[in-house]
């Protein structure tokens, strides 16, 4: 695992349980204020290109292995508090150990995955693994309306994309063939964890997450989101997918792009209605599909004032 190379260590556990918790540090900030420098054998101070401290690895002398806290997203105010109990653990065998922030992230991203796969995250039923259902058909339908939106917007694998609901990667696959490689994120675990098992989400680029708070995560970095079958958007489940939708916007930089297919022209025209005040957007028929998936298109273009 990258946390491995880039440290140079064994054996280690990330305190909290998921990447979302590692904004709020709940157990982070608990167990670091509970770290007595008599019980530990070794610890790492993890800086990253500023000299910032990110992280403190800890081996206890009961433990085989390290604990890493760290505050890599965490908000200001917890970092603050991070730091400050971070300063009172005061061990005789101390290194410092210099990443690459982004690097940093990458390898948590990836231990998170690892441990969904290796179920120590999830709790997908170990003995009765379902078959995931990988229609080639659609993905071959999904390339041509991909292939034309990639070219009329000279995208490729250096923007930076985001896939919303990505489940197991299912329409993902489309985009890897096609050389964009996006983010993407998902609150079904479950979901996520079948993608990694085929090896069709990328462990270094999946995070399990509620879309709706993209915002208290990412900044306006994306150049493209994407969504593939975003939902069923009738007006009974709208206001289920509302607080999603509106939360695109906030991570898409100036004249940034999205692309959400549906399965049926009145979920197009919901989102047109949900999205009109910060995208100037537009519908179309995808008459290449299969009569179901990804029928109906919405492509939009974020407005300046957004």
């Amino acid at each position: 695992m990258e946390l491995n190379e880039l440290l140079g260590i064994g054996d280690f556990m990330l305190v909290e349980r998921s990447y979302a918790d590692q904004k709020w540090l709940g157990r982070t900030l608990e167990y670091l204020g509970k770290v007595k420098g008599e019980d530990v054998v070794e610890a790492i101070r993890i800086l990253d290109e500023q000299n910032e401290l990110i992280g403190l690895a800890i081996r206890d002398k009961d433990l085989e292995f390290l604990i890493i806290f760290t505050d890599v997203i965490a908000d200001s105010g917890k970092k603050e508090e991070f730091e400050a109990l971070a300063s009172m653990v005061k061990v005789a065998k101390t290194k410092d150990v210099a990443v690459k922030r982004a690097e940093f992230h990458d390898g948590m991203v990836e231990f998170y995955s690892f441990g969904l796969v290796n179920r120590l995250f999830c709790d997908c039923n170990l003995n009765l693994k379902e078959e995931c259902f990988y229609p080639r058909e659609r993905i071959e339908v999904l390339k041509n309306v991909l292939g034309d939106f990639i070219t009329e917007n000279e995208l490729s694998g250096n923007n930076k994309t985001l896939e919303i609901g990505c489940g197991d990667g299912g329409a993902t696959i489309a985009l890897h063939e096609l050389g964009i490689y996006p983010l993407t994120v998902d609150i079904n675990k479950c979901e996520i964890c079948k993608g990694l098992e085929e090896e069709v989400l990328e462990p270094k680029r999946c995070i399990v997450l509620d879309c709706s708070l993209l915002s208290s995560f990412f900044d306006k970095e994306f150049d493209v989101v994407f969504g593939f079958m975003v939902g069923k958007l009738t007006h009974f489940e709208q206001l289920n997918w509302e607080n999603v939708l509106r939360a695109v916007p906030n991570v898409l930089i100036t004249g940034g792009k999205v692309l959400f297919t549906l399965s049926s022209e009145e979920e197009a025209v919901i989102i047109t209605d949900l999205l009109n005040d910060d995208f100037e957007g537009e519908i179309k028929e995808n008459k290449e599909s299969n009569g179901y998936f990804d029928q109906w298109l919405y492509l939009g273009k974020l407005r300046e004032s957004a």
